[in-house]
C-alpha cells in the first residue's frame, strides 16, 4: 500500500514537472482575440497595391518606349492598360 502511494506521488510530480503540465491549464484561444493580434494596418494593402501599380506601369512604359512609343504616350497607355487589366484593385480606380 505504501509502495503504491509513493509510485502515484512520483507519477503525479513527474507529470506536473514534464511538458504535459500545460495540458492541465491549457485554454482554447478566443477567435476574436486571435483576429485582433493578426489584424494589420489597413494602409499596408493600399501601399502595396500602389507600389505594384507604379512598378507595373514603369515596366510596361519601358516596353512601349522600346517599341518606339513616346515616353509621355507610353506612360499614359501603360496606366490605361493597368486600369483595364487590374480593375479589381483599389489602385486601378
Amino acid at each position: 500500500m505504501k509502495r503504491s502511494i509513493i509510485i502515484l506521488s512520483l507519477l503525479a510530480s513527474l507529470s506536473l514537472s514534464s511538458g504535459c503540465s500545460h495540458l492541465l491549464f491549457w485554454k482554447k484561444p478566443n477567435p476574436a482575440e486571435v483576429k485582433e493580434k493578426v489584424k494589420q494596418d489597413p494602409h499596408v494593402a493600399t501601399a502595396t497595391e500602389l507600389e505594384f501599380k507604379a512598378r507595373w506601369v514603369e515596366k510596361r512604359s519601358a516596353e512601349l518606349i522600346s517599341q518606339g512609343v513616346s515616353p509621355v504616350d507610353a506612360k499614359s497607355q501603360a496606366s490605361t492598360e493597368f486600369a483595364v487589366k487590374f480593375s479589381a484593385t483599389h489602385s486601378a480606380q
